[in-house]
């Protein structure tokens, strides 16, 4: 019997990994949720009436928040984070608090109350990163993967989960492309050649589980099985009324899951580049 705490629980990654969690074969136990989005809380917890989930407001900003939510647990999905690549390049000093620091507090929590995994959710702009948001995520990845050297004779073993693009996740482009389409504008995409990977929230949650099921601690977890998509061609799918608008400051033109120097390092295991 296992119980899971999910940072950023109420986010669209967070509520369905909920969801997934409470199936009986994962005979689970309890499902913390940990946010700061009360709304989002206060609907999803109308939603989802099961007496194994625990609600935690809270910020992975706040330490002490963060200690009292571990108590117990067993396994940590740290999703919490401030997402936007555009908006850290405006609020850089928010995105370093958040994913930097309220990473370093969910790590010092996990080894004050010596859980068994931590599982840290990257992203693909992590990868040789020119924004603000990739810079922290990259540094959130080190955090995690030297916590297996800082934690001593403690158990809990840390690894990194670096997901693509989700389809449809809230406050996407998917969002931006449905309200401009209900509103008679053109859908604005920012380069015909921009390309991004792209999963599934069904397929991402498969490969987190998958990655808990086999991490031993130390490994970034990479899936192999995501689709490479020009975003113009999703545009050209919701309308043809579409125009270039340019691209944002700290934004590439294409992201990648995994460079050249961890491929050199990886195995394939279940669909998953295992670097170690």
């Amino acid at each position: 019997m296992t119980v899971y705490l999910i940072t950023g629980g109420v986010g669209s990654l967070g509520r369905r990994l909920i969801e997934e969690l409470l199936k009986p074969q994962y005979g689970t136990t309890r499902v913390a949720v940990f946010d700061n989005h009360e709304n989002g809380m206060a609907s999803l917890r109308v939603k989802l009436q099961d007496k194994r989930i625990r609600w935690f407001l809270g910020d992975i900003r706040d330490k002490d928040r963060l200690f009292r939510a571990m108590e117990n647990v067993d396994v940590c999905i740290h999703c919490a984070a401030l997402k936007h690549a555009d908006l850290s390049e405006y609020n850089p000093f928010e995105f370093i608090k958040t994913d930097v620091f309220g990473t370093q507090n969910c790590i010092e929590a996990a080894l004050a109350t010596n859980i068994d995994k931590f599982l840290f959710i990257s992203s693909d702009k992590a990868v040789r990163p020119i924004c603000t948001y990739g810079k922290c995520k990259s540094l959130a990845e080190s955090l995690t993967l030297d916590a297996n050297s800082y934690k001593g004779d403690r158990r809990t073993k840390f690894s990194v989960c670096r997901p693509p693009n989700y389809i449809k996740s809230d406050g996407s482009v998917f969002d931006i492309w449905d309200w401009q389409k209900a509103s008679g504008l053109p859908l604005t995409v920012t380069d015909e050649r921009m390309v991004r990977y792209f999963m599934s929230f069904d397929k991402i949650i498969d490969f987190i589980v998958n990655a808990l099921k086999i991490m031993e601690g130390g490994e970034i977890f990479v899936p192999t099985n995501a689709e490479k998509i020009r975003i113009i061609d999703l545009a050209k799918a919701i309308g043809n009324n579409i125009q270039i608008v340019g691209t944002r400051k700290g934004e590439k033109l294409e992201e990648i899951l995994i460079d050249e120097n961890e491929l050199q390092r990886a195995k394939v295991v279940e669909n998953i580049w295992v670097v170690k």
